[in-house]
Parts: C-alpha cells; sequence; structure tokens
C-alpha cells in the first residue's frame, strides 16, 4: 500500500503529545518548534512509499562526556544527487575501495576527498538529526534488559549493549513518528556496532527496534525492514549513505566533549570554532558543514544536559565564521 497524504494536505511534525513517555515526549516537541523541519522538507519525505534511515553513534570512549546518536532520514528518490556525486568521486583519487569514515580520516587521500564528499552529502534529500546526550541523562531514555520482552523472549546480552539499543530505539522511533505519514515503509541501515553484531543479535535487535516504532507510532505503518552496512552490495552505496552520521557523530562527540559549556549557559545554542583553532582538520571540516543547511538537506543538533531533577534540551549551532555570530 502506498505512502498516505492527501493532495493539499500540509505537512507536519507528527509530535507524540504523550507526556507519560517524559523525555521522549519532550524532545518530539522541541524538534517540532525547529526552523529546520521546514514543509519542503517533510513533503519530500512523507510523499515517498519508503523511507530511508542510516543511524551512526559516536562518544562510546570512557572521556566523552556526551553520548552522540546521528540519524540521516531519506527517500529513494532523496538519495540519487547524492549518488551521482559520490559515483563520479569514487572514480577518481578517492577509489573504489577506501570507507569514508570518522577515524580513517587520518588517512591522507580520504582528507583530501573530504570536502569534495560532504558537497556530494548536501545533495542528499531530508534530515540530517544529532542528539547529543549528556551520559548522565542516557539513562532516562534506557531499559535494562530482560529475557522475557514484549517483542518475545532474548538471548543473553550484555547490559551495556542493551541499554544502547533501547537508546537508539526510542530516539529513532521519535524522529520517525515525527516525519512520516500513514503506510510508509521504513527501511533501517546502522552501522555494524554492538547493538548488531552478529546475525543472531540483529534479528532480536529487529524486532526491539520493532517494538519501539509500533509504540510510539500512531497510524498504520508500512513495512519495518532494519539492516547493517554489511548488506552493502559492493558499489559503496549503502556505506557510502551511513557514512553521513558517522562523520556527523565523530566530529559533534569531539567538539562537545572539548568545547561545550556548562548545560545551564545559554552561550550552549551556538559553539564557536575559531580561526586558526587547534583542533584536527578533520573536525574543523565538518564543523563547517554541519554549520550550513542547503534547501536539500536540513541539519539539526540537539543536545539534553541532565540538570537538577530534569533535562534541559536545546538546540546548538557550530559556527565557524565571525560573520554568522
Amino acid at each position: 500500500m502506498a505512502a498516505t497524504q492527501h493532495k493539499g494536505d500540509e505537512p507536519r511534525w507528527r509530535n507524540l503529545s504523550r507526556p507519560e513517555l517524559g523525555l521522549a515526549d519532550l524532545i518530539s516537541d522541541h524538534i517540532s518548534s525547529s526552523r529546520s523541519i521546514t514543509n519542503n522538507c517533510l513533503r519530500s519525505l512523507q510523499s515517498a512509499p519508503t523511507l530511508l534511515l542510516f543511524s551512526d553513534y559516536g562518544g562510546a570512549h570512557k572521556d566523552a562526556r556526551y553520548e552522540v546518536l546521528s540519524i540521516l532520514v531519506s527517500t529513494l528518490d532523496g538519495i540519487q544527487g547524492f549518488n551521482s556525486e559520490r559515483r563520479r568521486l569514487r572514480e577518481g583519487p578517492l577509489g573504489p575501495e577506501r570507507r569514508m569514515s570518522y577515524k580513517a580520516l587520518n588517512d591522507r587521500v580520504r582528507m583530501r576527498s573530504l570536502p569534495d564528499y560532504l558537497n556530494a552529502l548536501d545533495q542528499l534529500e531530508g534530515l540530517l538529526i544529532n542528539f547529543a546526550l549528556d551520559k548522565h541523562a542516557t539513562g532516562r531514555l534506557s531499559e535494562d534488559y530482560i529475557a522475557d520482552t514484549a517483542s518475545g523472549h532474548l538471548s543473553k546480552w550484555a547490559s551495556r549493549s542493551f541499554r544502547k539499543l533501547t537508546r537508539v530505539g526510542n530516539l529513532a522511533a521519535i524522529l520517525i513518528e515525527g516525519v512520516r505519514c500513514d503506510h510508509q515503509n521504513i527501511v533501517w541501515i546502522s552501522d555494524e556496532d554492538e547493538i548488531a553484531p552478529n546475525e543472531p543479535k540483529h534479528i532480536e535487535a529487529t524486532r526491539v527496534l520493532g517494538h519501539f516504532l509500533s509504540h510510539y507510532c500512531s497510524g498504520p505503518m508500512g513495512h519495518f525492514r532494519f539492516g547493517t552496512t554489511a548488506s552493502d552490495t559492493g558499489n559503496r552505496l549503502i556505506e557510502d549513505l551511513a557514512a553521513t552520521p558517522d562523520l556527523a557523530a565523530g566530529c559533534i562527540g569531539e567538539v562537545l566533549s572539548l568545547l561545550a559549556p556548562h548545560p545551564q549557559s545559554s552561550s550552549v545554542e551556538r559553539l564557536f570554532l575559531p580561526p586558526g583553532t587547534d583542533l584536527p582538520d578533520k573536525v574543523v571540516g565538518i564543523a563547517t558543514w554541519l554549520a550550513g543547511s542547503t534547501t536539500a538537506l536540513k541539519k539539526l543538533n540537539l543536545v539534553v544536559d541532565e540538570v537538577g531533577e530534569g533535562c534541559s534540551i536545546r538546540n546548538f549551532e557550530i559556527v565557524t565564521s565571525l560573520a554568522d555570530l
């Protein structure tokens, strides 16, 4: 069944409007008021029969102040401009074999290709949303492992991995409910990390994530598929799309760990990277890319801080030019 969006309907973010969901409901309300969620962006997403999601994660190391979960949402039509550009790049010095990722940017060839790669990413039509969670606040969106769940019996999971899986499920379900329309199919590709490290865990993760979607999403859904970058057919398209949240999560995690002010400071909404900074070139390059939203690809950064007995939720922008202050 095709996605349902009646001609003349004004596209809108679908708020959860469920106070019993606590922080998730507040995040949904906060996103709905963002300037990045434009009618044109929602229209392109809600008019497609299938939504494509690509997710990656940063801040796993113990010294990181924030855990970052980055999600790109687009459509089959929305990736075509990027696909043309990235094929051209792979016919050049980048070559067909190198995988673009934040950690791999110490490689000179990848680093030289980064500006053109980021320009190609701006040909995507959709939304890139980056959730930065204060590690003191992650428990508000996490669930502890139990073997018998609403989605069926699960084998043994490490506590850390299962709690991460549920955080990813919560945040992705907020986003999916916000941008979807009835009867849309969902195809979600994640990096191969601890939430889907092997085939048995992949199958169980699909069930758990599907449960979160059914719990959050109002109205009828289409088919749901969850895969990893291992499903790339060899042409690097899936891996190249998944590199979008990978680059964003790595950069934002590093910037926030080094520069984020106190969560009660109003300046948290704009982080300035001054010219001549000692930060690595890859951080400055990706931060500059994140600082702008093209007509096609909208970018939204949210930071969630634990403050007193509750949480603060704010947009934040990375500013790399004095003229933008």
